[in-house]
């Protein structure tokens, strides 16, 4: 009960220290309930799925093993060539020759100790809730603590909707609702409880003769005993289902009214005379408490999915899960690792931005991309497992406790399975906890048995209890010491780094001690937490400022070689390796551009290696390669352009032949005040013309006004006759025309631009007003 209270309410445990906390509270459990030594004999029952759980651990523990490169290689080729461009290097070979089956074997162990603590507890709450009365109990008080959630959260949105639950001030751009930072996880989390709310609010329902008339129903209705009760869980659902409609997650309020609709539907089927007054109720509910803070917000997101101009689904979730795809297809069977979606995708995307995305928006895609097929087959008989034995009990089962509350745990489920497609809720420390628990409930109110003397549970006992409590209690205390020793260890390091980062700020302090001292504290980091690339890179930072390239060189090996798609630390090696191996220096820039998620200052640091390079000719193609794929990374790319002083020829050999382009390239030369330096791109930008999808007026006006700047009319003329011939209906030009005629002396061809612009703009005043001028004059 502590660790179902604890996880939403720390911030819906999304830190690490939540997370942490929480996992070694769901081990404390583990060890109190399989400790050998108490004096109670228990009976311990078989959980229906717990094999695919146990598969599934290993199959993460595997993951994080070592194992020889060449194996590597034919088990998972792609996870090979991660890790390739480093065990390539002639001037590491210290580094050795195994490899994991996972592009980050920390965030897999993390992964693998996060999933540990919900399959324990899992099994913990099948064991604990085989009493009909400890099971009441605790869904009672878990959904006491939902109803409780779901209301200071609404009244926190509507009287500090910038802080989480009063405590903590919400940084710029969080979408937070609850004590969640991430809104859509509040949402996930309601769409579990509201099911079990919903449960209480039908069980606690006081029982009315059909043959009463309305008056006489609503007196003995508030007559009865648990009139009360029923309200107040009905009171609960709808603050609930309305919390959810509140945080304007679409996602959110699909999966919670599929949660609902079900458990109706259920209802129904098991009671034919359950009427349809309570789901009214709930509706009508819903409506004023939503209706009192306005549906607009709410219809406006739904409205915003269909693009108006092109009529289709307008989300960039689409976008990412269609990337999911393409990593699905490069690691098939095995997956890149539990836990690094956020280190493969940059290397797959496609989206036209910077931003970090840490998951994929679908639980079910990114349980393919981490662990592949045999994860998802695995993962697959786990749910069919709980789903299968769940349903089957729903239809026998007569003791109304029994099915409610199975019902209620289904309902759940599905409601959470559903919002899986949309979202990653089931990465959330709170949710992957409570969605656990859920299944949990479903095996154990479908099985426990309320009047029974003989036997509490219809579950199958472990037929040799006491030697299964010794084995768990072994692997639950080796799993206290597991999360112990590598969360601890994270924690000391992150400590003795922090530390080394206030010792670069001492600015009294000698260069010579402050390194001394920062390479210290960095060493005991990266002896501490071994598995992290940060300690080993940021100490090759220190050793390069010694001049110590060698020693930089080899931690900056080790860094890439914990996280190998890391692309700092792929592009402090390739610059760290320029003196010694250019070729290989060239790959790992390159490389690190490739996997990073930062495209522009990525391609920033490869493209000013390739221009410090002579000769250049290849790396200008390549670079122009990127440039003509991504019109994106132009803008941090012209400057370095006039920093390497590149000619006539690079240029044209390096910038795509788009007169969009050149013009990009020659606002940067203004800003610089290199326009005679580089006139030539101004001169050539046109050329390209018959290149540029949209053509604009300023092309053609800024190249005239230049050449009319160093009296050059004819190429003036020429340049506005181009643009005549793309934009004939654009009057200016007719207008510069007639400047440029009037000032060669010759009057009658200026008349006739400007009444050609009159023809186009006729409500232009002061046009009219020189044309009457010059005919006057004329």
């Amino acid at each position: 009960m502590l660790t179902l209270f604890f996880a939403p309410l720390a911030f819906g445990t999304t830190e690490t220290w939540s997370l942490f906390t929480l996992e070694l509270l769901v081990v404390l459990a583990g060890i109190w309930l399989f400790f050998p030594f108490a004096k109670a004999k228990g009976t311990y029952y078989r959980s229906p799925g717990l094999l695919a759980l146990v598969l599934l651990l290993s199959w993460m523990a595997f993951q994080s093993l070592s194992l020889p490169a060449p194996l590597v290689r034919m088990i998972a080729p792609n996870i090979f060539h991660a890790y390739q461009p480093v065990l390539d290097l002639s001037a590491l070979p210290h580094l050795g020759n195994w490899i994991p089956l996972t592009i980050n074997r920390k965030a897999t162990l993390q992964e693998l100790l996060r999933v540990s603590s919900y399959a324990l507890f899992y099994l913990i709450t099948v064991q604990l809730l085989t009493s009909s009365r400890r099971l009441l109990r605790t869904v009672q008080v878990v959904s006491a603590l939902a109803v409780f959630i779901a209301f200071f959260s609404i009244l926190q949105r509507v009287t500090a909707p910038d802080t989480l639950f009063w405590f903590r001030k919400l940084t710029e751009g969080k979408t937070a609702f609850g004590p969640w930072v991430y809104k859509n996880h509040y949402a996930g989390f309601m769409v579990m409880l509201c099911p079990l709310v919903l449960s209480q609010f039908v069980l606690h329902r006081p029982s009315l003769k059909h043959g009463e008339t309305i008056r006489e129903k609503i007196v003995a209705f508030f007559s009865d005993n648990g009139a009360t009760v029923h309200l107040f869980w009905g009171f609960g659902t709808v603050v609930l289902l309305a919390s959810v409609f509140l945080t304007q997650s679409r996602g959110g309020i699909l999966s919670i009214v599929c949660g609902v609709l079900l458990f109706f539907l259920l209802i129904r089927r098991q009671q034919r005379r359950m009427g349809t007054l309570p789901l009214l109720v709930l509706a009508i509910g819903l409506l004023i408490i939503v209706s009192w803070y306005s549906w607009e917000p709410i219809l406006e997101r739904f409205r915003n999915i269909i693009d108006s101009k092109a009529g289709g689904i307008k989300d960039d979730r689409l976008l990412v899960w269609a990337d999911a795809l393409r990593i699905i297809a490069a690691f098939p069977f095995t997956g890149s690792g539990f836990g690094t979606f956020v280190d493969i995708f940059p290397s797959y995307k496609t989206l036209p931005d910077d931003l970090l995305y840490e998951h994929a928006h679908n639980d079910f895609l990114e349980l393919l991309t981490d662990g592949g097929l045999i994860a998802g087959v695995i993962g697959l008989c786990f749910i069919v497992s709980v789903l299968r034995g769940g349903c089957r009990q729903i239809q026998v089962r007569k003791e109304s406790v029994s099915y409610l509350l199975a019902m209620g745990a289904l309902s759940s489920v599905a409601g959470m399975l559903v919002y899986s497609l949309f979202d990653f809720n089931l990465h959330n420390g709170a949710n992957g906890l409570y969605f656990a628990f859920c299944c949990a409930l479903l095996v154990s109110a479908g099985n426990t048995r309320c009047s029974s003397q003989n036997s509490r549970t219809l579950l199958v006992p472990v037929t040799s209890s006491q030697r299964m409590k010794g084995g768990m209690f072994i692997m639950t205390l080796l799993l206290f010491c597991v999360t112990l020793c590598l969360q601890g260890r994270m924690v000391l390091a992150e400590r003795k780094y922090q530390q080394a980062r206030l010792v670069f700020a001492v600015s009294s302090l000698e260069p010579a001690v402050k390194a001394e001292k920062m390479v210290g504290l960095l060493e005991e980091a990266k002896n501490i937490d071994s598995l992290s690339g940060m300690y080993a890179y940021a100490l090759a930072n220190v050793k390069r400022w010694q001049r110590k390239n060698n020693e930089a060189i080899a931690l900056s090996g080790e860094a890439v070689l914990r996280q190998p798609m890391h692309f700092v630390y792929l592009q402090q090696l390739g610059h760290l390796m320029t003196s010694v191996d250019p070729i290989q220096a060239q790959n790992l820039l390159e490389t690190g551009y490739r996997r990073a998620e930062q495209r522009a200052v990525s391609f920033q640091n490869w493209a000013k290696f390739e221009l410090s390079r002579d000769p250049r000719r290849q790396g200008l193609e390549r670079l122009r390669k990127e440039l003509e794929q991504n019109a994106n990374l132009l803008r941090p790319f012209y400057p370095l352009l006039t920093q390497y002083g590149l000619d006539q020829k690079e240029v044209a050999a390096t910038l795509p032949e788009r007169t969009s382009v050149w013009f990009g390239f020659w606002d940067q030369i203004k800003k610089e005040k290199k326009t005679e330096e580089y006139a030539f791109v101004l001169k050539r930008s046109l050329d390209f013309i018959e290149n540029e999808p949209k053509v604009l007026p300023r092309y053609f006006i800024e190249v005239a006004r230049y050449y009319r700047t160093k009296n050059k009319e004819a190429e003036a003329e020429e340049a506005l006759r181009l643009g005549l011939r793309h934009l004939p209906r654009y009057a200016p030009f007719h207008i510069s025309l007639g400047e440029i005629f009037f000032k060669k002396g010759n009057k009658g061809q200026a008349i006739e631009e400007y009444e050609q612009a009159l023809l186009l703009d006729p409500l232009d005043k002061g046009l009219q007003q020189r044309l009457r001028k010059l005919q006057q004059e004329r």
